[in-house]
């Protein structure tokens, strides 16, 4: 059989472009496992868990040792023996014949359940493991089809190893194998279009029969209707597969991708009805226990059960007139979009760096943007504006994370805008870039995960706008003692210290540290702290600030900025001073609608100079102290 000079050149380069793409995912694949099962995770995390990670963990181990999704004392006692502070943030809703069952989305830790088993807690990072290597298959799959094999190795590597998303690998959380799954069922629909049928008739394998033709979609289908029930926020990612075949009059490819998405997302919630007797598993009778705050767990004593400990965490409805009202969509939604972007704790393009490449790559490739593609983009950018509509004052999820936890599942869409490369310089770029912001953060993915917050104090971190519409869920709030500081006022505000650039508040006043500056959030006013009812008239603006300054033995050049006004003071050694500080109108904070609005700011202060107390006045206090301050605010209305 003769063949073709070009297609047998063809044939060779995509000989060595799957050999040197097997090895290099084996490579991964070894270091992943070893990494896996050599850590000690309890030691590792500091002893505590991520977020919402203890219902995770009780919920693998459960099924895992009991084969079952049923809270028992058996359940809480596992708990104990790894971890000594118990699962602290423990979800859980009352079922079928009073039975307790976990209150989150099963679907990942039933996956990581045989892996537990296998290799105990240790088990969620060998899936995860697992799941990395198979992102970086479909990845360097995708992109060497048509580009040179070492350019799509480096973009590959680029947008997996050089973003956010490894941190999330060390977490007990689906926010790593949503993730992965939303990006193997977009590789499954997607590789089609870029590989193409085999040239020759002897090339026919398994990997050309199905994965070259339309009955990939139906596992491209499957996995996003896994994705789905893990997080319901991902249904629309199925548009563009359905707009695809729509616009191409594939009558029955629509039907059957529209079908098999549909079937898996309704048997998923139907199981959850069969064990709950609820399709909603985040609704219901439904709440959250802590080890202080709540009383601690049901079954920890005679004495404590699900009535009498826990704090009432119900998600039936949509709160309509928070998302509907007009500061959300007209004033909270602009800041957002920005945020989005450029956040210094949540912005796509310093998390997501790689992704932000692969759409500057797609728009400059004229030649090269097919319909498909632009779906995709239509796709990931849509699900950023329902994210910023449909959650406006936690976008990127609970409970301080690092980077946009709730966009990273959708991030692998962004992967297949990449045109073809035939040089390395792109994903040496969206490395160098990113790095910049995401090295810190992966030099330690677990010190960064139980400390959100200290990646953002220093570097370009500090030049970026902070997502003043999520205040109560900045990294920052995994410190208490740095917020909901109360200041003075009638009434009084909030401050977030977010940077180590403040001490710890002294009644009304702090001190800033010397030759430092420090970034602090104001929020007010701060009835929305009450239980009780208030009135209207308490959604205040503040029109300005007192600024009270006290400096210590040496000369201080204190500057003081709100977005407002800026004010440069020059002070003598202990000297006081006090000026008016004009404010901008702040940004609307409202994620309850039982409260009023509140308001939020930002001020920054610098101090030019500093002083240790154990020097000057033979002190004990050994801080470097800059200028103390005290900001008393004045509302619209008040004299």
């Amino acid at each position: 059989m003769t063949i073709d000079t070009g297609v047998a050149s063809r044939l060779q380069g995509r000989s060595l472009a799957w050999r040197l793409g097997a090895s290099t995912t084996a490579a991964i694949f070894v270091v992943l496992m070893a990494w896996a099962l050599s850590v000690d995770f309890v030691k590792a995390s500091s002893g505590g868990f991520f977020g919402d990670g203890a219902t995770y963990y009780s919920l693998a181990h459960s099924l895992s040792g009991d084969f079952d999704f049923e809270y028992r004392r058996e359940d809480l006692v596992r708990v104990w023996k790894e971890f000594p502070g118990g699962p602290q943030g423990l979800f859980l809703k009352r079922g079928r014949e009073l039975k307790l069952f976990y209150a989150k989305s099963y679907i990942y830790p039933l996956f990581a359940a045989p892996l537990v088993w296998l290799f105990g807690t240790n088990g969620f990072l060998v899936l995860h493991g697992v799941l990395m290597a198979g992102c970086f298959l479909c990845a360097y799959a995708f992109l060497s089809a048509r580009s040179h094999p070492v350019a799509a190795l480096i973009f590959a590597a680029a947008f997996l190893f050089v973003s956010v998303a490894p941190v999330y690998m060390v977490q007990i959380a689906p926010d790593f194998f949503n993730f992965a799954i939303v990006l193997f069922a977009f590789f499954f629909w997607c590789y089609k279009e870029v590989a193409g049928p085999s040239p020759l008739a002897s090339d026919r394998s398994l990997r050309t029969r199905w994965l070259l033709s339309p009955r990939s979609d139906i596992v491209a289908a499957v996995f996003l209707g896994i994705a789905t029930f893990s997080k319901p926020t991902h249904v629309m990612l199925i548009a563009p597969l359905l707009a695809s075949a729509l616009l191409r009059r594939q009558w029955q490819r629509a039907l059957v991708i529209g079908g098999v998405f549909g079937a898996v997302t309704a048997a998923l919630f139907a199981l959850n009805i069969a064990i709950t007797g609820e399709w909603n598993y985040q609704g219901g009778d439904r709440k959250t226990f802590y080890s202080t705050e709540g009383g601690g767990f049901p079954y920890q004593s005679e004495a404590q059960s699900f009535d009498t400990v826990g704090l009432d965490r119900t998600t039936n409805a949509v709160q309509l007139e928070v998302l509907t009202s007009r500061d959300a969509v007209f004033e909270v939604f602009r800041h957002n979009l920005a945020y989005f972007f450029i956040g210094r704790h949540t912005g796509f393009a310093v998390y997501f760096f790689p992704g932000m490449m692969a759409v500057f790559l797609f728009l400059l490739a004229t030649r090269d943007r097919a319909v498909w593609q632009w779906l995709t983009l239509a796709a990931g950018l849509g699900s950023a504006v329902v994210l910023l509509l449909y959650m406006p004052f936690t976008y990127s999820g609970g409970g301080g994370p690092v980077g946009n936890r709730y966009f990273l599942g959708t991030y692998g869409l962004f992967l297949f805008l990449v045109p073809p490369l035939q040089t390395a310089v792109p994903g040496l770029a969206a490395m160098a870039i990113s790095a910049l912001f995401v090295a810190p953060i992966l030099s330690n993915p677990f010190y960064a995960s139980t400390h959100p917050s200290e990646h953002s104090k220093t570097g370009l971190f500090r030049r970026l706008p902070t997502e003043l519409t999520m205040v109560n869920d900045l990294p920052v709030n995994v410190t208490p003692s740095r917020t909901r500081q109360p200041l003075s006022g009638s009434p009084p505000v909030f401050a977030y210290f977010l940077d180590d650039s403040v001490f710890n508040r002294e009644g009304e006043a702090f001190w800033v540290r010397g030759e430092s500056t420090a970034d602090i959030l104001l929020r007010a006013p701060i009835a929305i702290e009450t239980k009780e009812a208030v009135s209207p008239r308490q959604s205040l603006r503040i029109e300005k600030l007192t600024v009270d300054l006290e400096t210590g033995p040496k000369a201080n050049r204190v500057i003081v900025t709100s977005g407002a006004d800026r004010r440069v003071v020059e002070m003598a050694p202990g000297s006081r001073q006090s000026f008016e500080l004009f404010m901008p109108p702040g940004v609307p904070y409202r994620p309850d609608p039982r409260f009023p609005t509140n308001y939020v700011y930002m001020v920054t202060i610098t101090s030019g100079s500093g002083f240790v107390p154990m020097f000057e006045a033979g002190s004990p206090d050994s801080r470097f102290l800059g200028v103390m301050v005290r900001l008393v605010p004045h509302y619209e209305g008040q004299p």
